[in-house]
């Protein structure tokens, strides 16, 4: 799933689930697997050169578009990426156990500067921010399954356990012999 956060120009997110050919063919969306995989933050500066050296995008060929120039941030439908991404911050978000949960990237910096070691710090935070709010998340999911399953649990006990006004009555009438009877003091009771 793609949340896409344009220019202060923007008022809302564009959230999108694009299809696997649109992942397949989308350079940022490789980018971003390549971070997922191996963990590792990226601050490249020439996307293209970078890309020179890298499996990943060698398919693409389109030609080159005017490039924004408003500091996009993140994602893959905006504008053609392949010539128009200047520079990237990518970084994978992690959650408590250590597990890549997921990407966050910034794209073209505002006036085509490189990404600083501040704006690295400040996007780590926001990286262990999001980290932290999709973990909570997926503990609440699984808190919430977890006290249904108790629910329809408790239902079931509930529903065997109760007994009819006749078993009822017949129970309080019936005389209950002595444990001794029953044997149950002794290890040879079955």
């Amino acid at each position: 799933m793609i949340f896409e956060l344009g220019s202060s120009h923007q008022s809302s997110a564009n959230i999108l689930r694009p299809s696997v050919s649109d992942l397949n063919s989308s350079m940022l969306a490789q980018i971003a697997e390549y971070v997922a995989a191996t963990g590792e933050t990226l601050n490249i500066s020439d996307v293209l050169e970078w890309l020179k050296d890298k499996p990943i995008c060698q398919r693409q060929t389109v030609p080159p578009p005017v490039p924004p120039s408003d500091g996009t941030v993140a994602t893959t439908s905006s504008f053609d990426e392949t010539h128009s991404v200047k520079s990237i911050l990518c970084m994978p978000i992690i959650n408590g156990q250590k597990t890549v949960i997921g990407v966050a990237q910034l794209i073209n910096k505002q006036n085509d500067l490189q990404f600083t070691n501040c704006d690295i710090s400040i996007f780590e935070a926001f990286a262990i921010f999001c980290g932290l709010g999709i973990h909570n998340t997926q503990m609440y999911e699984s808190a919430c399954k977890l006290m249904a399953k108790q629910k329809v649990a408790l239902e079931c006990l509930s529903y065997h356990a109760t007994a009819s006004q006749d078993q009822t009555l017949k129970l309080v009438n019936d005389t209950i012999q002595s444990a001794e009877e029953y044997k149950l003091y002794s290890f040879k009771f079955i």
